[in-house]
């Protein structure tokens, strides 16, 4: 049964279980119908008894065959119903018998105050014996009454019981199946739609259409949310392995022409030789702050880390860092709070980390970045403000997109590997954060970072 279909399934258990309940309400209406006309034909055989024990003491001491057959009425009701009487003496020999129509026991002088259920020569009848005392008579009368009919009659009700129990059990499989096939049509359909999907490895649309609000339904909603995060994920997949494998084979590319020139003829000439290991160093060390950027992202995609930072302590140890690393770059920090936000401190130094290196990047002048930090009713506010080259209007709703780079060839002479600022949009997501940007171009940019207020407040 494991291997059968859902609608096998349903069609046999629905056939099973109305022939069943149809077979039982037969037995119970068959043994009623049997026990309530058995109970009626020993009635009838008593009343008989009863009116021939009757008749005969009624008659005195003197009766002829004459006086039975003038007693048309009682000889009517014997051969109606098949019974018959027989007149014994107290020795227990017939002396008459009436309507030979019903076999008789062996004779017992054994008066029985009931009829007896009999089987003899595999008839069924009732039997019972009575004294009679009429005159100087005295002697036995019994009565036997013939079940053929009523063994007849529920051998026919029987047989119709068990055809219509096969009836009904056709009938009920019949509509099993026609139900089954009409409640699990939208599970059938929906069953070809995954298997389509699957086929076209999720890029095909879902089609299959179902608007009645049941437990198909539902699946039908969850099984829509599942292909849309499925499809969104490959694509994020497809697009992103295409971007890192782009990103990489420039770099490779470089390092293999470098190291085939030295391999050829290079490592004998001492210039071409430094300048092909800065070069290819160079090279590598872009390969590894990408890769690095990368495992940075991924792992923070997959971070439940919680931790609260205080984000004056943040900003102070990266002014401090920048003023020894690059003096040229002015840090003005703005916030007279004393708070503590609900982001992990490593991630916050990295959100500010990563604009603060864009900002001194993309710059033609002395890099002056302003922080600020405030709040609102609602949220804490980090602004960072630059004097950069800007980012024009039609790059700004892009600008978060892994490997997006407003100017390619601008960079490349950088050194920037497109992820810098898809890593500051999903930590700040991640930590239910909002990302906002301002920016012209030759003017700056400005980017405000919104992190809800602590829970407890």
């Amino acid at each position: 049964m494991n291997n059968w279909t859902l609608q096998k399934k349903w069609t046999y258990s629905a056939a099973i279980s109305i022939f069943i309940s149809f077979l039982a309400m037969c037995i119970i209406l068959y043994f009623s119908i049997f026990n309530w006309m058995l109970i009626s034909e020993k009635k009838i055989a008593q009343n008989t008894l009863n009116e021939v024990v009757g008749f005969f003491e009624s008659r005195g001491p003197i009766i002829s065959i004459q006086d039975i057959q003038r007693n048309k009425t009682l000889l009517n009701q014997l051969v109606n119903q098949e019974q018959s009487v027989r007149i014994l003496n107290s020795d227990g020999i017939e002396i008459l018998r009436i309507n030979d129509a019903s076999d008789f026991p062996n004779f017992s002088s054994e008066v029985a105050f009931e009829f007896e259920l009999q089987n003899i020569n595999n008839k069924l009848l009732y039997h019972n014996t009575a004294e009679i005392d009429f005159g100087s008579f005295v002697g036995y009368l019994e009565i036997s009454h013939s079940l053929q009919n009523f063994s007849q009659l529920m051998n026919y009700i029987l047989i119709a019981m068990i055809i219509f129990a096969l009836i009904a059990l056709v009938l009920s499989a019949f509509i099993g199946y026609s139900l089954s096939t009409i409640l699990l049509k939208p599970l059938k359909e929906l069953r070809d739609e995954m298997q389509e999907a699957n086929q076209y490895k999720f890029s095909k649309e879902i089609t299959f259409q179902y608007t009645n609000n049941d437990e198909i339904g539902e699946l039908l909603t969850i099984y829509k949310q599942l292909m849309n995060e499925v499809s969104e994920t490959i694509t994020k997949q497809d697009e992103f392995i295409h971007n890192v494998s782009h990103e990489l084979r420039t770099p490779i590319q470089v390092v293999e022409g470098h190291l085939s020139l030295l391999n050829r003829w290079g490592k004998n000439d001492k210039i071409v030789l430094e300048e092909s290991l800065e070069i290819s160093l160079s090279e590598i060390q872009k390969m590894k702050k990408m890769i690095e950027e990368m495992l940075k992202l991924a792992k923070r995609e997959n971070s439940n880390e919680v931790l609260e930072t205080d984000v004056s302590k943040v900003l102070l140890g990266l002014q401090k860092k920048y003023k020894s690393l690059k003096p040229e770059v002015t840090i003005i920090i703005a916030s007279d709070l004393d708070e503590v936000l609900p982001v992990p401190q490593t991630a916050l130094e990295q959100i500010i980390q990563n604009l603060i290196d864009n900002a001194i990047k993309y710059n033609e002048n002395k890099p002056e970045i302003n922080i600020e930090v405030t709040k609102s009713n609602l949220y804490y506010v980090i602004s960072i403000e630059d004097n950069g080259v800007g980012i024009s209007q039609k790059h700004l709703p892009k600008i978060f997109e892994r490997f997006y780079k407003v100017d390619a060839s601008r960079t490349k002479i950088k050194g920037g590997s497109g992820l810098g600022l898809s890593i500051v949009h999903a930590l700040v997501k991640e930590y239910n954060g909002i990302i906002k940007v301002e920016s012209k171009e030759h003017y700056g940019t400005k980017f405000n970072i919104l992190f809800p207020k602590m829970t407890n407040e």
